[in-house]
């Protein structure tokens, strides 16, 4: 399983293949954008281009697979192969060095489709062979750039099904590793779950919330999170039509779980 925010925001380091001695140059990186975007089934919003840069000082091949996503209620994220789904020009290419290419994606017609639905567009390094002397270490990097199909009309209908206040355990950071005192770190807060009943896919990332309510002595309790401080916690926060996701909002103040409401807003 695959968390959403390392698939939504950033390139997954699938492996390093060691050649030569240890100590060597890295290979630099290379980049996608964007990083998110929509497509329609049809028309001439069926069509979405990505452009690949290749930073490198060599020619990098590169492919280009499609998946339909499933998430979880707690973000974890399933991937089916879903090529037959869409076209894609070019399916494989040579990138030259410091330069870019741009791939096209086109989704087939598929006038029965009523709801959204969740693709992912898998860019992945090609491995090459490298020379018995060459002491570059060879970095293959994939980026799962998020393709949310969103047919004309839908709209998202996000409920918020219950808030409970709770405390849980999340592994210590690095340095706390590296120090040898990696205790888990207990937070409170907020565990909001949220269904989607529409036909859109929601983003509670993309919202700004309103938590309202009262803390434990009775007084009255307002909290306003911007789309930045919301999306630090849930990062992009897909739910699906039809699908609910659990979200964790940091909070030290102890609240009446009974007196809260959260509303989204633009």
């Amino acid at each position: 399983m695959v968390n959403l925010r390392s698939l939504a925001l950033g390139a997954t380091l699938c492996m390093a293949a060691l050649s030569g001695v240890l100590g060597a140059i890295p290979a630099q990186a290379a980049r996608v954008t964007p990083m998110v975007t929509e497509i329609t089934p049809e028309g001439t919003r069926s069509v979405v281009r990505l452009e690949v840069t290749n930073d490198e000082d060599r020619d990098v091949p590169f492919e280009l697979t499609m998946h339909r996503g499933t998430i979880s209620e707690t973000g974890e994220v399933s991937l089916v192969p879903a090529d037959e789904r869409f076209v894609v020009f070019p399916p494989q290419t040579v990138i030259a060095a410091n330069s870019q290419q741009v791939f096209r994606i086109q989704f087939l017609p598929a006038p029965d489709v009523t709801t959204s639905e969740i693709y992912y567009a898998s860019i992945s390094q090609i491995p090459v062979e490298l020379e018995p002397t060459d002491s570059r270490i060879q970095l293959l990097m994939r980026f799962n750039v998020l393709v949310n199909l969103v047919p004309s009309g839908t709209q998202a209908d996000p409920v918020v099904d219950y808030i409970r206040f709770v405390e849980r355990e999340r592994p210590a950071g690095a340095e706390a590793e590296a120090a040898e005192t990696a205790a888990n770190i207990v937070e409170r807060g907020l565990e909001v779950r949220v269904s989607n009943n529409g036909t859109r896919y929601f983003g509670a990332g993309e919202t700004g919330w309103t938590i309202a309510g009262r803390d434990v002595s009775g007084d009255t309790f307002t909290e306003i999170l911007d789309e930045r401080q919301v999306r630090e916690n849930t990062g992009l926060g897909i739910v699906a039509p039809g699908k609910s996701r659990v979200f964790f909002i940091p909070m030290d103040r102890d609240l009446d779980p009974e007196s809260l409401s959260v509303s989204f807003f633009q």
